[in-house]
C-alpha cells in the first residue's frame, strides 16, 4: 500500500498547475504585509473551487436564515 501511495505521489509530482517560484514569491510578499491574511489560497484552481464552495454555503443557507437566526435564546442580543 505504501508503495502505491509513494507511486501516485510521484506520479503527480512536478505536474501540479501552479508555478512554485511564483508561489514562493506570494508567500514572501504576504508574510512581509501590515496585515496578515487568515489564509492564503494559492492557484485559480483554488479560487474557482473556493467560488462553488461559497455558492453552496450560500444555496444552503439562504431558505433557512432567518429561521436559524431565531433559535437563539429570547434574551439574547
Amino acid at each position: 500500500m505504501a508503495a502505491d501511495r509513494t507511486a501516485d505521489y510521484d506520479d503527480a509530482n512536478h505536474a501540479q498547475l501552479g508555478d512554485p517560484v511564483k508561489g514562493a514569491a506570494l508567500v514572501v510578499e504576504v508574510a512581509a504585509a501590515e496585515k496578515l491574511p487568515t489564509h492564503l489560497y494559492l492557484g485559480r484552481d483554488t479560487l474557482e473551487r473556493l467560488d462553488v464552495k461559497y455558492q453552496q454555503v450560500r444555496d444552503d443557507l439562504a431558505p433557512w436564515r432567518e429561521k436559524s437566526a431565531a433559535t437563539a435564546h429570547d434574551d439574547a442580543a
